[in-house]
């Protein structure tokens, strides 16, 4: 007995239900996949210090560098950076804390900290944001605990920042 519809006769009705099931399988795997969450479900956050003659200055301030200081559940922006070799500004003083990053800083959208579970897509998510040669801001970009780049990201809340070396970033297990 034959099937009621006949692929062959209908290739394209037979392609787009192969898709569809394709696309109902991975939002199904997905909204089952363990989230990704530091030790302790916690991610390391900067916030903005200091605005002047358009370089912002961005830091640790009351962070936890070792085990995070945020829930991976809050939605935070991801503080992103380009660094394009940009010479550091006069005005600037030169200490290695809190140092010149040689870029651009922007943020994205806030962003749950568990939707991060890679530097990869932590990066990624800056580029789409952004375009190419952005990606997230790290700990040690100019030294450790903060500092200046190019930009005028919100004072009003804290952003995602990852750290290479401890275990508090919202994708470490």
């Amino acid at each position: 007995m034959r099937a009621h519809t006949n692929t062959a006769k209908y290739p394209i009705l037979a392609k787009t239900m192969k898709n569809y099931f394709k696309a109902l399988i991975a939002t199904v795997t997905l909204a089952f996949a363990p989230a990704a969450d530091a030790s302790g479900g916690m991610g390391m956050t900067w916030r903005k210090s200091n605005h002047a003659s358009g370089v912002d200055e961005v830091g640790c301030l009351d962070c936890d560098a070792y085990f995070g200081d945020t829930a991976c559940t809050a939605r935070l922006p991801v503080l992103c950076i380009k660094q394009d070799g940009s010479p550091r500004p006069a005005s600037l003083p030169g200490p290695y804390y809190a140092g010149w990053a040689g870029g651009n800083i922007a943020t994205t959208l806030p962003v749950a900290g568990n939707f991060l579970m890679s530097l990869a897509h932590a990066n990624e998510t800056c580029v789409q944001f952004f375009g190419p040669g952005w990606r997230m801001a790290s700990f040690h970009d100019a030294g450790g605990w903060g500092f200046n780049a190019y930009g005028n990201v919100r004072t009003d809340t804290r952003f995602w920042v990852y750290i290479w070396d401890q275990p508090a970033n919202c994708w470490n297990p």
